[in-house]
Formats: C-alpha cells, sequence, structure tokens
C-alpha cells in the first residue's frame, strides 16, 4: 500500500499522524499496521516519535502487523 498525500510520498511526521489517525478517530489498526508496513516503521520507532499511543494500543497494532504480514 502507497499512501500518497498530494503526489508525494508522506514524510515521518505525516506517516506517524496518519497513524495515530487511524488508531484514535477510526480504530482501525489494520490501515495502521498497512501504514506501518509500507513505511518500514518500527514499534518502537512510533513509540519515540509520539506519546499518543498507550500501551495497549501499541500492543494492538503490533498484533495486526502480524496478522497482516500472516496474509
Amino acid at each position: 500500500m502507497n499512501i500518497n498525500h498530494s503526489g508525494g510520498e508522506l514524510n515521518r511526521n505525516e506517516q506517524v499522524n496518519q497513524i495515530i489517525y487511524f488508531i484514535k478517530n477510526k480504530n482501525d489498526y489494520a490501515n495502521a499496521a498497512k501504514v506501518m508496513i509500507s513505511s518500514n516503521f518500527s514499534i518502537q520507532a512510533l513509540k519515540e516519535k509520539t506519546i499518543k499511543l498507550s500501551q495497549f494500543e501499541l500492543a494492538k497494532l503490533a498484533d495486526s502487523i502480524i496478522e497482516s504480514k500472516k496474509k
């Protein structure tokens, strides 16, 4: 999945914001996982970039990433 914004790829901050949006506003861990995978973003890198996600949300995101990689 290639997430585009105004014809270009999202930068890291935009990716973080999109991941947070999917989780906090949409409760959509599957699409958040797709952004993580497509941008080669690690849970640790995400955790370092934001304090907006709880440990529980990060764990659910990790589960979604694992599930999507099984497919």
